[in-house]
């Protein structure tokens, strides 16, 4: 699955937070991550908690390729 962000400053941030809770991030653009295998509600999670340590962060989940 893809993320996009709003603000590209907060990819790399997002990355490294994906990394600490066990998942294998790539960025694939200043504004996109892409996860590997991972529930989409368990990233729903994962992100639920991102935004509350980064709530002017806008992070949405894009399914397409």
């Amino acid at each position: 699955m893809r993320l996009l962000l709003r603000d590209p400053a907060y990819t790399d941030r997002l990355a490294a937070f994906l990394r600490s809770v066990g998942q294998q991030p790539i960025v694939s653009a200043p504004d996109h991550v892409e996860v590997g295998e991972v529930e989409r509600d368990e990233l729903e999670v994962y992100l639920g908690v991102w935004r509350v340590l980064y709530p002017g962060a806008e992070v949405v989940i894009n399914l397409a390729p």
